[in-house]
């Protein structure tokens, strides 16, 4: 055995807390002693044999398992560690801080290739071990890239939970380094969970503050989940630096309607927070987002009888009677539950832009409620307008920004 193994190959009491007779003791340190004075077979079989005999009365004794693990790898050819780690990943489950199983654990999955293990098995004990400080810090760098990468590799499988264990390794590992952040915002892009990628993104913006694209990513989720006035004063600062940039100056006119539907009530914050919107909710967003709306004079005195005692009913009664979502004809009902499909939106939005100021000539003759509003660029060409697919309270913002951008009221 070489030398520079020794330094790994402790006292198997060394790090173990529970009492032990001074005899047992005593026979362990003999054991050990000449294990790694002398190294050959007669020394390997006797710290086998004893490791043995102090597993006959208790099999999980600790300290045996680490004797056994130790003369196997005494033993062993290069390779051949495969049985040390399986021995011995239950004992550094079970005791982290147990130093002499950590250490011939850390060296064995160091030798074996699996330097994620090695790392977290020195990682476990550098504060009590120079050896185990020196080569956790050595290996670090190699072990947070390989995790970053089978993160990734999870990732590119859909395996989401598996993902998950690898940040979780990270985030104890490099709670502050820029590829923790990078993968926990791709594990939560992959989730689709908006709170979390603002949480990554914030620390890459702390270690990337030039970066461009950090920065209107993480306007764009404070306006939507966290701070709407730290994402508006992102994007304007933006907009400063680069005031010929047109795609800065329509994020900032995005930005700045998002910043005043903070400041609304919070029900209205609430309908448009929501991820699938009923024709109520249709209702309050035109009311409270479009001035026409909420100060208009109704023309109409239509009756919805299923309205009377809805939360919503002066925001449902406002636009009924200002002719943007229909009632039944025949029973009078409104039907203020009933999901909220692409088309009902957009057709209240093409008499809203028909109805108040000059009406825009992308309109045309409006034979086709879709066909306008994709002149308009309320809808993208391959989109399909007659879609059953819920509208989330994010998707008819967006609408109706656009629409007070064609009314020149934005």
């Amino acid at each position: 055995m070489a030398a520079a193994e020794r330094g790994y190959l402790l006292d198997p009491l060394e790090g173990y807390a529970a009492a032990i007779s001074p005899e047992r003791r005593e026979r362990i340190a003999r054991a050990h002693r000449e294990l790694i004075e002398e190294a050959d077979p007669a020394a390997i079989e006797a710290a086998r044999s004893l490791a043995r005999d102090l597993a006959q009365g208790d099999p999980e004794f600790p300290p045996a398992k680490v004797l056994a693990a130790q003369a196997d790898f005494v033993a062993a050819e290069p390779g051949e560690r495969k049985e040390i780690v399986a021995l011995l990943l239950p004992v550094g489950d079970a005791i982290p801080t147990y130093t002499a199983s950590q250490m011939v654990l850390g060296r064995a999955a160091e030798l074996g290739g699996d330097l994620p293990l090695a790392y977290a098995a020195y990682r476990a004990v550098a504060a009590k071990n120079a050896l185990a400080l020196r080569r956790a810090g050595e290996l670090h760098p190699r072990a947070v890239e390989i995790v970053g990468n089978r993160l990734r590799a999870a990732l590119a499988g859909n395996d989401l939970d598996a993902a998950g264990r690898e940040l979780t390794l990270l985030q104890a590992w490099a709670p502050a380094e820029a590829a923790t952040f990078e993968a926990a915002r791709a594990l939560a892009v992959a989730k689709g969970d908006r709170r979390a990628e603002l949480a990554a993104i914030q620390g890459l913006a702390e270690r990337r503050p030039a970066d461009r694209e950090i920065l209107e990513r993480r306007s764009e989720l404070e306006l939507a989940v966290g701070d709407p006035a730290v994402g508006l004063k992102i994007i304007q600062s933006l907009a400063d630096k680069n005031p010929q940039d047109p795609q800065i100056a329509a994020r900032l006119g995005a930005a700045k309607f998002l910043w005043r539907l903070s400041l609304l009530p919070a029900k209205v914050r609430e309908v448009a927070a929501k991820p699938e919107l009923n024709r109520a909710d249709l209702a309050v967003l035109l009311f409270w987002l479009v001035p026409e709306v909420r100060y208009g004079k109704p023309s109409e005195g239509r009756i919805a009888t299923d309205v009377l005692d809805h939360p919503q009913r002066e925001e449902i009664v406002r636009v009924v009677n200002l002719g943007l979502i229909e009632v039944d004809e025949t029973l009078h009902r409104f039907s203020p539950g009933a999901p909220l499909r692409r088309v009902t939106a957009l057709k209240s939005i093409v008499r809203l832009l028909s109805r108040y100021g000059t009406p825009p000539a992308c309109l045309g003759d409006q034979r086709s409620t879709c066909e306008a509003a994709q002149r308009c660029g309320l809808l993208p060409e391959d989109e399909d307008c007659q879609s059953s697919d819920p509208l989330s309270g994010a998707d008819v913002v967006e609408l109706l920004r656009r629409t007070l951008v064609l009314l020149g009221r934005a």
